[in-house]
């Protein structure tokens, strides 16, 4: 109860979303365990996509997919684009510059590489001043609702991914011997 008044107290006016949100952030500054943890997950997020970034700035996809002795698109299994077909190419072609070439490829990697950096940024804030400022505990649970809306959503952006790809004849997304292909193409 004593925690509780002292909580109240902190928060003033501000209501009792933002009191649990307070607490939780008070027990994470406590904790040193906690602030180990967050602090390298955290870290390793920040030096992972980082990297993750500059590779994709430097190597070439199409180069670097000629050492694989397979192929790595879903569309050269089931002969049409997944949602995500071209997204490694559209993002080397968006950190070099080439907007055109990105949107050919696949427009979904201008939204991801903003979240991309959104999320390094947020993280770096984070970690430098060692707080919690977006408390991941607090996003809504999964539920059947949630998910068909997804589901949805999804199949959405792959019939606009399909049909960009067929409309605008983009062959490196398609490949003209997958069952997918035989039946939606014609």
């Amino acid at each position: 109860m004593k925690a509780l008044a002292n909580n109240i107290s902190e928060v003033g006016d501000h209501g009792p979303e933002v009191s649990i949100f307070l607490s939780r952030a008070a027990d994470y500054r406590d904790d040193s365990e906690k602030d180990s943890r967050h602090l390298a997950a955290r870290l390793t997020f920040i030096l992972g996509a980082t990297a993750v970034l500059l590779i994709l700035r430097w190597i070439d996809p199409v180069v670097a997919g000629r050492w694989l002795p397979f192929h790595t698109s879903c569309g050269a299994i089931t002969g049409l684009p997944c949602i995500f077909c071209g997204m490694t190419r559209a993002l080397h072609l968006l950190l070099n510059g080439d907007f055109g070439g990105a949107i050919y490829f696949n427009w979904l990697a201008f939204p991801f590489l903003a979240v991309a950096v959104f999320l390094i940024a947020l993280f770096a804030v984070e970690v430098t001043k060692r707080r919690v400022i977006v408390n991941l505990s607090m996003i809504p649970p999964v539920t059947f609702g949630r998910l068909t809306v997804i589901g949805l959503c999804l199949f959405l952006l792959w019939t606009s991914q399909a049909y960009l790809a067929v409309s605008h004849r983009k062959h490196e997304l398609l490949n003209p011997r997958g069952p997918l292909y035989s039946l939606f193409v014609r």
